[in-house]
């Protein structure tokens, strides 16, 4: 997690700017002098709390100071939100007047009540939907689909990011009782199992332990897991702490896939799957090498990819590597907010990741992104509750046409 001084010099705009606003109408109402000087305290707070961050975050080491850091966003944007909106409907208001030649307020009226819905919302997806964990059912059906993967059951999930939980285990008795009750045949980590530290890990092994599957369960890395969002005091801290947090994975009963592939057995019959580092897609650092992990592999054999960034299976993956009928992802993490009903699916994050949750296909080949178990920045999730994917493999039945 890191505080950019542009966001610090932006945030602090919009501080001033809205305080201000409010100051000057204050006065206008006759408002007493000591309480509209006190309406700044709030934001002078802020802005002081940001500049401090902006200089302690990237030299603290503790996973539990930045965790406890996200609620300061948190207060942060219940306090500001509504004021901007009510702004936004002042002056739509005032628009409105203008143009009909009114007097009247009731755009006034709806941006108090957008405000109040707007908190109401936020508040329910921050102590109510963050952990709201459910179980996800998709088949895929697969054209040559081997007989003995016919019904073949992947439990997906991602994105844990352990230290944002500060230690909260209870959260893992949901997640391991819905994979466990799946009957996974194996069972996938697709990413991010920390923020940055491999502290993170720490008294969550016995509860990993608990998960339960077939064949075996397996894991890649995401962005989080290389230590690359903090200053480490040398680089051969930096290699220790990334060495315990592979080992820590390891220790929690993952295989962990590091540009590499196993092959899958299931009734007679073998399927490749294969795991790669996390692909930077221009955003992050790209320690990915899928020529590397298919090395060795049978060329002919149908194979499985876990790559952490979804905007890989575009970049390497879809018309370049016929043989990999299915890719499955996470980092996304649907954006956090957003909304997924019916035909309508929208999130801001679609913006930046065109596949950026659910199931996608060209042609023959399929990617799966996982909405994720954890959060970044905010502890929030709005329309995009947690998620543990049960992907079922079913060979699809030609007609043959007479």
């Amino acid at each position: 997690m890191a505080v950019y001084l542009s966001a610090i010099i932006a945030f602090s705009v919009l501080i001033l700017a809205t305080d201000v606003w409010f100051y000057v109408k204050m006065k206008k109402h006759g408002v007493r002098p000591w309480l509209r000087k006190a309406w700044f305290l709030p934001g002078i707070l802020f802005i002081l709390t940001f500049i401090y961050l902006r200089y302690s975050i990237i030299h603290n080491e503790s996973f539990q100071y930045l965790s406890r850091v996200t609620w300061i966003f948190v207060a942060f944007a219940l306090l500001y939100t509504p004021k901007i909106l009510y702004i936004l409907f002042y002056y739509l208001n005032y628009a409105f007047n203008k143009i009909f030649r009114r007097q009247g307020r009731v755009f006034r009226f709806v941006g108090v009540g957008f405000a109040l819905i707007f908190t109401i919302i936020f508040v329910y997806g921050v102590f109510v939907t963050c952990d709201a964990f459910y179980l996800k059912e998709q088949v895929i059906e697969v054209e040559g689909l081997p007989e003995g993967f016919d019904g073949y059951r992947i439990a997906l999930f991602a994105d844990f990011h352990l230290g944002n939980w500060d230690r909260r285990y209870g959260i893992m008795k949901p997640i391991a009782t819905m994979i466990n009750q799946s009957n996974p045949d194996i069972i996938v980590f697709a990413g991010d199992m920390v923020n940055n530290y491999h502290q993170e890990t720490y008294g969550w092994e016995p509860y990993f332990r608990q998960l339960s599957s077939r064949k075996g369960n397996f894991a890649v890395l995401g962005n989080h897991d290389y230590g690359d969002y903090t200053q480490w005091k040398s680089a051969t801290a930096k290699e220790q702490n990334f060495e315990q947090i592979k080992k820590n994975i390891r220790d929690m009963g993952f295989r962990l896939l590091l540009n590499e592939h196993v092959e899958l057995e299931n009734r007679g019959d073998t399927l490749t799957l294969v795991g790669v580092e996390n692909f930077g897609g221009g955003h992050f650092n790209d320690y990915s090498d899928l020529n590397k992990a298919l090395a060795g592999s049978d060329p002919h054999r149908m194979k499985i990819l876990i790559t952490h960034d979804p905007s890989h299976w575009r970049e390497e993956v879809v018309g370049k590597k016929p043989e990999i009928f299915l890719s499955m992802s996470g980092h996304t993490h649907a954006g956090q907010v957003g909304i997924a009903t019916g035909a309508l699916r929208y999130s801001p994050i679609s913006v930046m990741y065109p596949e950026w949750e659910g199931l996608y296909r060209e042609k023959n080949q399929y990617l799966y992104v996982n909405r994720g178990i954890g959060y970044v920045g905010i502890p929030i999730r709005i329309g995009m509750p947690p998620e543990i994917t049960l992907i079922v493999l079913k060979k699809k039945n030609l007609s043959i046409s007479k």
